[in-house]
């Protein structure tokens, strides 16, 4: 018989990249070591300008420009999840699901679908309409002729249990994306966008998160601690 889940949400407000992922380390050897398989946990914050790199991106050629001087002053991290180069920052809202695999049944797919559609769930209580393409990762958004990113998901699963996990922009600064290939992609017709820019609106972003999470609260059903 399988134990009752139980799950932990903290909300890290804006943080650096460096110790949060040294944070989620510590969680998942804790995790894997000595705590229970019930024990799950949801880390909510936003990062300070940061790019990160998965296991298939050279990082020698991620830069659109070269001599883009301000950009180019802002941190870079290679990491352990999938997926190519990417950009966190202020008005991004990251989720880290430090998870055991057995919720979805050990199934890593089933896994992945349930992130992206968090993101799609809560992108439509915005009146938002975004969709999955096959064979890009991520939520995306339609324009004309163009396609524009809004979610992005990376995760790495060790001993089945979850690592890493969504981001979704609600109103960050889109040129920090502009100078990187984001997400590997190279193609004048893929683009980023926000919430805010879809919208057309002022996304509070502290309601905005308190409404996220009481959304995941629904998805796992458990109280927020």
């Amino acid at each position: 018989m399988k134990q009752q889940p139980i799950f932990y949400i903290k909300d890290f407000g804006c943080t650096d990249f460096l110790g949060l992922w040294n944070i989620q380390k510590q969680i998942l050897n804790l995790k894997i070591k000595v705590l229970n398989k019930k024990y799950n946990f949801l880390l909510v914050l936003e990062h300070n300008n940061v790019y990160t790199f998965g296991t298939s991106t050279k990082c020698s050629n991620f830069f659109r420009f070269s001599n883009n001087k301000t950009f180019k002053k802002i941190k870079i991290f290679k990491v352990d999840r999938g997926g190519k180069v990417t950009s966190h920052g202020p008005g991004q809202l990251v989720i880290y699901f430090i998870l055991d695999l057995f919720l979805f049944n050990y199934d890593f797919n089933l896994y992945l679908r349930f992130l992206e559609n968090i993101i799609l769930i809560t992108l439509l209580k915005n009146k938002i309409f975004a969709f999955r393409i096959i064979n890009k990762s991520g939520i995306w958004v339609r324009n004309y002729n163009l396609f524009y990113k809004i979610g992005f998901i990376g995760i790495k699963i060790i001993n089945y249990i979850t690592k890493h996990g969504l981001a979704l922009n609600i109103n960050p600064d889109l040129n920090i994306f502009f100078s990187i290939l984001t997400c590997g992609i190279n193609n004048k017709n893929y683009c980023v966008t926000s919430i805010e820019k879809e919208t057309e609106k002022s996304i509070k972003k502290k309601s905005f998160k308190t409404n996220l999470k009481n959304e995941l609260c629904f998805f796992f059903n458990f109280i927020k601690l």
